[in-house]
Order: structure tokens, then sequence, then C-alpha cells
């Protein structure tokens, strides 16, 4: 239609491969399979000894703590994975290996992925979109994850502001309640404040 459209991109692929290359370095592993999603299938994560203490525990810090930066600025299809494993660090095991592996094999699959956000409207024809969704009682400890998704949205603009999945610190009884309880913490915590900083431009 002839609209002007700016366009941002974040690349982190460089960030990526060094993850990569971090926990081949640390953890001796030099194969890495290709992979189409980080998470691990649950045949394989639920094993006899899935309990026991990982090999991993020691390096599991290091090697998360770097993929989460790169998660949480350019790459939220990371961000559950990514998140659900440092609440582990201090009770790692070999399911933990095993899904740390996996997010490995993952990432050296898509390390040249980007994130993109595009604008080309004015500031009065834009609006704040933010999704969310939850997941339902899928930790051990049958507490739900909230996702939550927001985005600078308009006829000629989608930019991509903030993402999260966080552990729910309630215990939901349905899909349904869970969700709802994502769709709180969404509004809450993103979609207000955001809306306070919109209200002063």
């Amino acid at each position: 239609n002839g609209k002007v459209v700016r366009t941002c991109t974040y690349d982190h692929s460089d960030l990526f491969k060094s993850c990569v290359d971090n926990y081949k370095k640390l953890t001796g592993v030099t194969d890495l399979r290709k992979a189409t999603t980080p998470f691990l299938d649950d045949k394989v994560a639920v094993k006899d000894d899935g309990d026991k203490p990982g090999t991993l525990s020691r390096v599991a810090c290091s090697v998360l703590m770097q993929i989460l930066y790169g998660a949480r600025t350019a790459r939220f299809d990371l961000l559950k994975v990514v998140q659900g494993l440092a609440t582990k660090v201090s009770k790692w095991t070999l399911e933990c290996d095993r899904r740390l592996h996996k997010l490995a094999c993952y990432i050296n699959t898509t390390c040249d992925v980007k994130m993109s956000g595009y604008v080309g409207d004015e500031l009065k024809d834009l609006s704040i979109r933010v999704y969310a969704d939850a997941d339902f009682a899928t930790d051990a400890d049958a507490k739900s994850v909230s996702g939550v998704f927001e985005v600078l949205y308009g006829p000629n603009t989608f930019f991509p502001l903030a993402a999260y999945s966080r552990k729910q610190t309630c215990v939901s009884h349905s899909s349904t309640g869970s969700e709802i309880v994502a769709a709180d913490a969404a509004v809450g915590t993103e979609a207000l404040p955001i809306l306070d900083l919109l209200n002063h431009l």
C-alpha cells in the first residue's frame, strides 16, 4: 500500500553459537543432533533413573545463564525450557541432563533464527496487544506455567515488546483456571504498566 515500514531485527546468532560451544566445552559432548523443538519427549524424560543426581550439575548454571540472556532479549521460544531448568540447578537430576542436552541440540539447529519487528504507523494508530496462555500442571508439584507475549500493534505494525514464562504460585484445578491466572498476571505485570507509559507519550 506504499506505506513506509521500519524493521528491527535482533540478531543473536553469534551469542547462541557461543552458547553451543560453551555447552560442548563444559560437558565434553561433541555430537549434537538436529532438533525441531527444545522440549524433551516425555517418553525420553520419564525414566527409572530420572531422579538420580545429574552429571552436569556443576556446569548447568554457567550454560543456562548464558542462554537465558539471549532468550530474554531475542529468542522467546527458549524461555519456558531455560527458565524451567534454571529453577532446578540446586536439585539437578539425570532428567535435567537430558533436557539440557535437548535444548543445546535445538539451539545448535536454530542458531540463525532471528526475532524481527516492524513499525509503519503513527502513535495514534497503535495499540498494545497482550497474549496469555498456561501450561496446565506440567511440573511435578502440579503448578502450571504462565506464558505472556506483549506486542505493539497497528495496521502496519507488529513489534515484540516483552515475553515471559513463569511458574504460577498457586495450584489450579483445571486448564481454564490456570489460563485465568495467566491472563490476570499478563494484565497486571505487562498490559497496565505499558499503558501508563504510552499515556505520557
